[in-house]
């Protein structure tokens, strides 16, 4: 038995102390997280990773509490280490192409996304997010295919809808983004975005008693938008204006 290290009973038990450690304060951060309670959620999943260093889901969790704080770069830190400890985490390369986009990387992000969705090809948001980010960057048609698939793995998720709309909108197919809008909101009556942004497609569409009507809902809705709806709204009748003046002429 020369040259082979035994655990000890003492240590076998101090090992398995420090693991329980960890998943207590690990469930408790989950829970404080549901709550909204960031910070605590934070606390709690530091001192899960001070007991278990190679704890990666405590890295990803602390991420995305902390990606809800808008505290990127520490976020950024997190994914990278949870990545380390598990280079097959489909929803942690995800989740640091949100942190890139933030960044301004958009490169990485996309390739971050295409990380996700090779590990697994049903991942649904992963699709979402490439979308988004080819939405971002001026490529409608590639937008739409993949929200195409997002909404073909997760039909019942009304955010696919609108994004799905949006990129329609932007490409000028109305009557399709009319289409996903009526279907996010049938899935999630109180989606206060998918009002704005119908709302703008019938503002489009020179239809203000529907406009009207929509933004007044999200504002109900959502109080704190009612600012930047004006402000958009005030943007797309000036442009509507402008070109109405140059049709004239």
């Amino acid at each position: 038995m020369a040259g082979i290290l035994l655990a000890t009973p003492a240590a076998a038990q101090a090992q398995s102390s420090r693991a329980n450690s960890a998943a207590s304060y690990f469930a408790r951060g989950s829970e404080w997280h549901a709550r909204g309670e960031f910070d605590r959620a934070i606390d709690d999943y530091g001192i899960a990773i001070t007991f278990d260093p190679s704890f990666a889901q405590a890295f990803f969790a602390r991420t995305c509490a902390r990606l809800s704080k808008e505290e990127v770069e520490a976020a950024l830190a997190d994914f990278n280490r949870a990545i380390e400890l598990d280079p097959r985490h489909a929803a942690a390369y995800n989740n640091r192409g949100y942190a890139r986009v933030a960044m301004g990387d958009c490169e990485g992000a996309f390739t971050d996304f295409n990380r996700a969705i090779k590990l697994d090809p049903l991942y649904a948001s992963a699709y979402g997010s490439r979308g988004n980010l080819r939405f971002a960057r001026g490529d409608f048609d590639g937008a739409i295919a993949d929200h195409n698939r997002a909404i073909e793995l997760s039909p019942r998720l009304a955010k696919n809808y609108n994004n799905r709309a949006i990129a329609r909108h932007a490409k000028g197919d109305y009557e399709g983004a009319l289409a996903d809008y009526n279907q996010a909101l049938g899935l999630n009556p109180r989606y206060a975005e998918v009002y704005a942004n119908r709302g703008m497609l019938w503002l489009r569409l020179q239809k203000t008693p529907e406009a009207d009507a929509d933004f007044a809902q999200c504002v109900a809705l959502k109080t704190d938008m009612k600012s930047s709806l004006e402000q958009c709204v005030n943007q797309l009748q000036a442009q509507i204006q402008t070109q109405i003046r140059t049709l004239c002429h």
